[in-house]
């Protein structure tokens, strides 16, 4: 996966941190499981379903992000100024 087509610039840390995290629960689930050890491998499920979930977070991040700079674009190219835009963005 390459983080920075999925998250923004100031996410790529956490965003890094989490997919890490989340291969590695993946890994540790899959030997419990094989191991017989289903409970402790439940409680892991947890974790990967947080980790799951901030990395969905980031990524709604960074599409919203994308969307409005898509708007914003097509704004400007309609000839609307866009630093009226902005302004009303960061309102």
């Amino acid at each position: 996966m390459k983080l920075h087509k999925h998250f923004l610039p100031e996410d790529l840390g956490q965003a890094s941190r989490e997919f890490w995290c989340i291969k590695d629960l993946l890994q540790k689930i899959t030997f419990l499981i094989e191991e017989g050890e289903i409970e402790k491998a439940k409680r892991l499920s947890i974790d990967l379903t947080r980790s799951l979930h901030e990395l969905s977070r980031l990524s709604a991040k960074k599409y919203e992000q994308d969307q409005m700079n898509q708007i914003v674009e097509m704004m400007g190219s309609a000839g609307i100024n866009v630093q009226v835009i902005r302004k009303l963005h960061h309102e």
